[in-house]
């Protein structure tokens, strides 16, 4: 269920079907979560700044059940600004993104909760 939110005021034109697809691969990859459950929503054309200009910048976030830490986040940070830089052409100095570790009892999925559906 690892999500990867990304609002940014680079252009929808480059957020193609291979940029969602490299980037839940790359996701995957970092949280050791199935392909089939992760989600990576871009929010292109938005209306920010990042410390007053409108160079592109963004603002993330990973929320995920498990797989976050302090030296996992280390490494999803490396994973994700690569790929936000490579595809969106965000430098890493104009992101921030927050991770945020969810209990299985505040994740949704089928009809109930992850606490359910994984007994714990």
């Amino acid at each position: 269920m690892p999500t990867l939110e990304i609002a940014t005021n680079v252009s929808k034109d480059k957020v193609t079907p291979e940029v969602l697809s490299e980037m839940t691969k790359m996701l995957s990859a970092t949280t050791g979560k199935s392909a089939d459950y992760c989600v990576v929503l871009i929010k292109p054309d938005q209306l920010v700044t990042f410390g007053g200009t409108s160079a592109p910048c963004a603002v993330g976030s990973l929320t995920c059940i498990g797989k976050l830490g302090v030296e996992e986040n280390k490494a999803h940070a490396s994973a994700i600004y690569e790929c936000v830089k490579k595809h969106l052409g965000v430098p890493g100095d104009r992101m921030y993104i927050g991770f945020f570790d969810k209990p299985t009892s505040e994740i949704g999925y089928k009809g109930t909760t992850f606490h359910e559906i994984l007994g714990r």
